[in-house]
């Protein structure tokens, strides 16, 4: 086999191999539950592996699966719903998203719509809904006041 060739082949399994670890590190750092604190909506989002729970203020909730690609510019998020409005199931949302530490800025497009935002709208923009969510902090185990403590009866 021609060495120029094998060079190019072990350069090219390097490069996935480093994709598919930035892709498990944002995946790892989304795990958990995020509160809406800035946007157009009220909003929950909780990330369970490669799941996802979105609660809307209006009662609106969807579930599915997603996928990350933080190597497009912006990050990308692909959201797949097999839950929720029954115009919406079974239909992918392509979104864009920014984190930071505790922090993460998330634009999706409307589900089953083709193409995705290339850059994230600004603040007086109503067409797109963009959300800044802010992890939500879990209690220490034993950080429970008092009164919540179970009781050893």
């Amino acid at each position: 086999m021609d060495p120029l060739l094998v060079d190019e082949l072990l350069e090219d399994d390097e490069d996935a191999r480093a994709t598919e670890a930035q892709k498990d590190r944002d995946r790892d750092r989304l795990q958990g539950v995020w509160n809406a604190v800035s946007g157009l909506r009220e909003a929950r989002l909780l990330i369970a592996g490669d799941h996802f729970t979105i609660l809307f203020g209006n009662g609106d909730i969807y579930m599915g699966g997603f996928r990350v690609d933080p190597t497009r510019k912006p990050p990308a998020m692909d959201m797949t719903v097999s839950e929720g409005p029954e115009r919406h199931r079974g239909k992918t949302s392509l979104c864009i998203y920014q984190l930071e530490g505790e922090r993460l800025v998330w634009c999706p497009a409307e589900p089953g719509k083709e193409g995705r935002l290339e850059a994230f709208p600004g603040a007086d923009d109503t067409r797109h809904l963009c959300l800044v969510f802010q992890r939500e902090r879990v209690p220490a185990q034993n950080s429970l006041s008092p009164s919540l403590q179970p009781s050893e009866e």
